[in-house]
């Protein structure tokens, strides 16, 4: 159960930060802030709620190792306690100090248990340990200025600073809190002195807290300060990393799609039909390959120019690719004029109803060609090959017959498709249309 807690803060942690790594201006205000390095460093909301969700995940992640050291501690100052001072805990004039002590066990015991629930960590950390803290620190500083002129006076302010130490560094809280806890259980323990008239003794307090509490909180602040510069780092590099990925699927995309047409290159073909010839061969299914070409093309280009030619082929390519439905197969321009369609897991019948599509949906474009020899439109010719992959057969075999079959149906008046059927598909070899 902890462990998925701190997955799930480290999920929500990655969440924020993924988001912050898709936001350009989230990379540039860490890079002005780490340029500057201002002496106070304060973030915009989105990267301070992702820095708490940091220091939350910190806090929980050290919880149940830091509740056994505060244990331990806790042990060692009782025992050491009662051994030097065991009037303490007998006299009842010394009830400060006797609740001071059921109050820390009291705390460090169910702190305890609720490092073992992590899904209180959030509370703990938000909620509950700035107004423990600020209690106990009270609880220790009016036991010392109470009996200020006892032999145990400089044990006392031992404590109160292993408190402050403890309250400063130890939980995860931004300074801001820290001197909040501080300040108030300071100005509590001083009105609590004025008035029972209290003496508070000045030099002992000046070190014991004053001075330490100054320390700390410049401790605490430069410490914090450092982190957050180190976190500004790591949104930059989620930046850095974000666009570097973005900018690598790009150079994948172009160097495997096709810039006139959108659709997939000859390399991606290539690759595409040596992963899927490999698979229908392991699976024994039939691959079926369509070879064409747009019709007198030539005679295109040299009556409406090339920029026409190019969005000719524009459109055909958007034509072949909308005739073909399924996601498994592959569109492709493989070269000039020509396209080629990979069908896996498919027959002859199913390869003729695709180019039938094709046939139709290209007509449907009506894209006027009058120089053609064929119809009045642009039209394509369609080869196709139907194989099932064996050790009779192979890749180059496969694309040889499609073209022959291509070549087949251009010597047949175009406009039309003729079909090779390899004799592990059909009893025979033949051109069908």
């Amino acid at each position: 159960m902890g462990d998925m807690r701190h997955l799930t803060l480290e999920s929500h942690l990655r969440s924020l930060l993924n988001g912050l790594s898709q936001d350009n201006s989230a990379g540039t205000f860490a890079q002005n802030l780490l340029y500057t390095k201002p002496l106070a460093v304060h973030f915009r909301p989105d990267i301070e709620s992702a820095f708490l969700v940091k220091r939350n995940l910190e806090f929980s992640l050290i919880f149940k190792v830091a509740s056994f050291l505060w244990l331990l501690l806790y042990v060692i100052i009782l025992t050491a306690t009662y051994q030097k001072f065991q009037y303490i805990f007998t006299d009842k004039s010394y009830f400060i100090w006797q609740s001071a002590f059921f109050s820390t066990g009291l705390l460090i015991f169910l702190g305890g248990i609720f490092a073992f629930l992590p899904k209180t960590h959030h509370f703990i950390h938000q909620y509950v340990v700035a107004p423990a803290m600020t209690l106990l620190l009270y609880q220790l500083l009016i036991g010392s200025i109470a009996h200020s002129q006892h032999e145990f006076s400089s044990y006392a302010s031992y404590n109160v600073i292993i408190a402050m130490i403890i309250a400063v560094n130890s939980l995860r809280l931004l300074w801001q809190k820290s001197l909040f806890i501080l300040a108030c259980s300071s100005l509590m323990a001083y009105a609590t002195a004025f008035i029972n008239n209290w003496q508070i003794p000045l030099l002992p307090s000046l070190h014991g807290f004053v001075l330490i509490a100054i320390v700390l909180i410049n401790i605490a602040f430069f410490i914090e300060r450092r982190e957050r510069l180190s976190f500004l780092n790591e949104i930059l590099v989620e930046v850095k990393s974000h666009e570097l990925s973005r900018i690598n699927r790009h150079l994948i995309t172009i160097a495997r799609e096709d810039a006139l047409s959108g659709l997939a290159n000859r390399r991606a073909f290539d690759d595409t039909l040596i992963i899927e010839w490999d698979r229908a061969r392991r699976d024994e299914q039939a691959i079926s390959l369509l070879f064409m070409d747009v019709d007198h093309f030539k005679l295109y280009n040299d009556t409406y120019g090339h920029s026409a030619g190019d969005d000719c082929l524009r459109q055909v390519a958007t034509a072949i690719k909308k005739a073909v439905l399924r996601p498994a197969d592959l569109t492709a321009r493989y070269g000039g004029e020509e396209f080629v369609v990979l069908l896996p897991a498919t027959d002859g019948l199913g390869a003729e109803e695709v180019a039938e599509r094709i046939l139709r949906t290209v007509d449907t474009l009506a894209i006027p060609h009058k120089r053609s020899l064929v119809s009045y439109h642009v039209t394509v010719s369609i080869g196709i090959c139907t194989m099932l992959p064996n050790d009779k057969n192979n890749i180059a075999l496969f694309i040889e017959n499609a073209d022959a079959a291509l070549y087949k149906a251009k010597t047949s008046g175009r406009h039309c498709f003729k079909h090779y059927m390899d004799p592990s598909v059909h009893n025979n070899f033949h051109f069908r249309h």
